[in-house]
């Protein structure tokens, strides 16, 4: 009889819990899905019924919301990592390994605010999946101002995708939480210029050999160019469609794999096949200028071999389209600079982007800012 009683208790329980969550989400907050329009994606998405699916590092969700209740509804696996940004408040570091609703745990009045959710990670750690938004129930969302006119795609590897970035010290082991996109030269390069980007970018990928392969070019896991139009990192079988992002400027910092560790890649097969990637995005990209980047964790013979890419792709096109950016080894401070794995820091990768900036605003006509790299370098 009690047994009965308690079980009797625990499901009448049970069913008042469910009954008061139900009228919590139907009466105070309403769950606007990934395909609204007031949302914007800034990079590569793979778009389905009511969610979106994407693993390239960098590709970011904004919108503007009304109310102070705000709950994100993300699944990224064990190892990715998101940065959720409301309005001025720092970023908040969201690790959400299954279907999860992260709630915006700071104070926010009646207003509207602007988010922004960021992938800090690359395709390795995992593929994230964005299905949208909690709000209060009488609130709503609106169509965040356009993104810049300015466009950059940055081609690249670990150094572009911020690997390490977050590490204390250079004898640091790589950890995933450690990797934060939004930290590599390539985003601060575009903050710096007001502009979008894409992140066309893989750790260990090279242009023609891979990290540690043991023969000069690699086969079984094709280089960095062979992606160029994948929809999803590491997924062949869905293209993208090249022309619906049309940068004026394209940075490809390739090489630095390819040079890591012997045996090294014969200059004409390096030089051949950066000359194919070079080729194929002026085709593809008519005006564009691009900015072939060396360094700043190699040295010869890749400078060497980039140069002479360069040197003859302008050649045989007759143009200035293509401009070589050298960034000495010389420039990093072992014991300030460097985050895990010997990668760049933050402020390493700061200082990366200090010397290709004035190269890229002089060739582009464009106004920077210095703000970003001043304010961090001048503190420490």
């Amino acid at each position: 009889m009690k047994t009965f009683q308690i079980k009797r208790i625990l499901l009448m329980t049970g069913v008042a819990l469910c009954l008061v969550l139900s009228a919590f989400s139907s009466d105070k907050n309403r769950f606007v899905p990934a395909n609204d329009d007031a949302f914007q994606y800034m990079g590569r998405v793979d778009a389905q019924n009511n969610f979106v699916r994407f693993n390239w590092p960098g590709v970011t969700v904004r919108t503007d919301f009304s109310g102070k209740i705000l709950g994100v509804r993300l699944k990224g696996g064990d190892r990715n990592y998101f940065n959720v940004w409301v309005d001025d408040h720092p970023a908040h570091v969201v690790h959400a390994k299954n279907d999860t609703v992260w709630w915006f745990p700071g104070k926010l009045n009646k207003g509207v605010h602007q988010l922004r959710i960021v992938k800090r990670t690359e395709a390795d750690m995992g593929m994230a999946e964005f299905y949208g938004l909690f709000i209060g129930g009488k609130e709503e969302l609106k169509a965040p101002a356009p993104l810049p006119e300015r466009k950059i795609m940055f081609i690249g590897n670990s150094i572009t995708c911020g690997y390490g970035t977050e590490g204390k010290s250079r004898t640091e082991r790589f950890k995933p939480a450690t990797e934060n996109c939004e930290k590599s030269y390539a985003p601060i390069i575009a903050r710096a210029f007001d502009a979008q980007f894409h992140l066309v970018a893989h750790s260990g990928l090279g242009m023609v050999r891979n990290y540690g392969d043991p023969e000069k070019l690699s086969v079984k896991l094709k280089p960095m160019p062979a992606r160029l139009d994948y929809l999803l990192d590491n997924d062949s079988t869905k293209r993208y469609d090249l022309e619906s992002y049309q940068p004026q400027a394209i940075v490809v910092n390739l090489g630095t794999n390819d040079f890591s560790t012997q045996p090294f890649p014969d200059e004409a097969d390096f030089v051949r096949a950066g000359k194919e990637l070079l080729h194929r995005l002026l085709k593809t990209y008519p005006g564009v200028k691009i900015f072939c980047v060396t360094g700043p964790m190699m040295d010869e013979p890749c400078f060497t071999y980039t140069k002479r890419m360069v040197h003859e792709v302008r050649i045989e096109t007759n143009s200035g389209d293509v401009v070589f950016v050298g960034v000495p080894r010389q420039l990093m401070n072992l014991e300030k600079d460097l985050g895990s794995d010997s990668h760049p820091s933050y402020r390493g990768q700061l200082k990366t982007a200090g010397m290709i900036l004035p190269v890229m605003g002089t060739v582009m006509g464009w106004d920077f800012s210095l703000e970003e790299i001043r304010s961090v370098l001048e503190k420490q």
